[in-house]
């Protein structure tokens, strides 16, 4: 049983993608699958990670392969409500500056 759940949401011309549970090798290529659609259709995309228990390389890299697709066009990918384990994870790997992290999803709206 796969311990985590994606949804996807249009607000405006932002696409708020809603992460939460495990992001391992085995869950990661279905947040991939979910960013790279998101990417296809807005260049500004929220990625609330409030119920993120767990994030690996694998999900990193989603999140990265999304945030360099949209900045092709002139977008970014920004998260919000993330947990302290993510956030240290950003920090630890260099690219905090590269996608910024808000509160709540409303302030990353407003940061676009």
């Amino acid at each position: 049983m796969d311990m985590f759940s994606l949804n996807t949401n249009m607000s405006g011309d932002v696409a708020i993608v809603t992460a939460s549970g495990r992001f391992d090798s085995e869950t990661s290529p279905s947040l991939d699958a979910e960013l790279t659609k998101a990417a296809s259709e807005k260049n500004k995309i929220v990625l609330e990670l409030k119920g993120v228990e767990y994030m690996s390389s694998a999900g990193i890299r989603a999140i990265v392969k999304a945030a360099q697709a949209v900045e092709q066009s002139g977008g970014s990918v920004k998260m919000a409500s993330a947990p302290e384990l993510v956030t240290s994870i950003f920090y630890t790997v260099g690219i905090v500056d590269k996608i910024k992290s808000y509160s709540t999803v409303d302030e990353a709206i407003a940061s676009f």
